[in-house]
């Protein structure tokens, strides 16, 4: 996958009180092997063990999140911790680990949120006492309007940045809603960012990306949908697509699911399915379809300033596979 710059913002402003961001992250999954290539830093993140932080209504489900992780992560031991348990292990180098977390960015005059799973790596510094951060990959999270809300304002307060850091930790860890989110879905994710780090690759924006072999398949299989799509799109029927225009529809099989049947359909070894996922982020949306026989992605297309899922987003897959036919 390609790595495009034309739609870079103009400036960042950093929420994130752990990590200075290298980069702004539009692709559903990034990852930044070749960035920390020269370093020496992704040689270092793999003698690592890595600690994985849910949210924490997410540990009643512990063991389909620990059967996700197994599924797809090789690179490096790993083991599942509360929150809480971080501040034990922040300071340590032989680890690194995922944490939710949220920043902000202005490319214009309007103010932008984005909410991620990250893989971070803590090292030692040339300065005394000093520790350097790096980000290894992100996961774009689509979360609830309020905390959107809260982000944005969170960013424009004035205060400590360790009062900052406990009030942004406290909502993404207790109160935020993702709808991209589940132990299924995760597995896709985690697998975008094991392989791209082994292979020491990066994936920062992609507009478009198709599996030329596997899309096709689709017309003669089912496509999973998860029911929040469902429910996000159900609020707007009445309105026409952003461009005004209808698309042929999406005529292949479609099967809308729940979250724990689609959990179920990817986590089992014995089927396997392709399924949508669809990720709101500020005033842009990603529309992806992986294929769960190895959780990679064989379709992604990233639309900036048309953040509303639509029949529409379906019918562009439709279109690519009958150009691929």
């Amino acid at each position: 996958m390609k790595t495009h710059n034309m739609l870079k913002a103009k400036g960042i402003l950093l929420f994130s009180l752990f990590i200075a961001w290298a980069t702004i992250c539009k692709s559903q999954v990034s990852y930044f092997g070749a960035a920390l290539l020269n370093s020496q830093k992704l040689e270092v993140f793999k003698k690592t063990t890595t600690l994985f932080t849910f949210q924490y209504t997410d540990y009643a489900e512990l063991e389909k999140f620990d059967q996700a992780i197994k599924k797809t992560w090789t690179i490096t031991p790993y083991k599942i911790i509360k929150p809480e348990e971080l501040v034990k292990y922040d300071t340590l180098s032989n680890y690194s680990f995922f944490y939710f977390d949220a920043f902000t960015e202005k490319p214009d005059t309007t103010t932008e949120v984005n909410v991620v799973y990250a893989l971070k790596l803590v090292t030692p510094s040339k300065k005394p006492k000093v520790k350097e951060e790096s980000v290894l990959a992100t996961v774009n999270l689509f979360t609830d309007a309020n905390t959107n809300l809260f982000v944005e304002m969170l960013d424009q307060q004035i205060g400590s940045k360790k009062n900052k850091k406990s009030t942004l930790l406290s909502l993404l860890y207790n109160k935020s809603s993702f709808l991209n989110w589940s132990p299924g879905l995760l597995s896709g994710y985690l697998k975008q960012i094991n392989d791209g780090l082994l292979t020491s690759q990066n994936c920062g924006i992609d507009y478009q990306f198709y599996n030329r072999i596997r899309l096709p398949e689709l017309a003669k299989e089912t496509l999973y949908v998860p029911e929040y799509i469902k429910e996000v799109f159900s609020s707007r029927l009445a309105l026409l697509p952003k461009s005004g225009v209808v698309l042929e529809p999406y005529n292949y099989k479609l099967k809308f699911v729940s979250y724990q049947a689609l959990d179920s359909l990817i986590l089992n070894k014995d089927t396997n399915i392709k399924y949508v996922v669809y990720t709101q982020r500020s005033d842009d949306k990603i529309i992806s379809v992986y294929d769960s026989k190895d959780d990679k992605i064989i379709y992604q297309r990233f639309y900036p300033q048309s953040p509303n899922f639509e029949m529409n987003d379906l019918s562009e897959i439709k279109k690519v596979i009958v150009e691929l036919k």
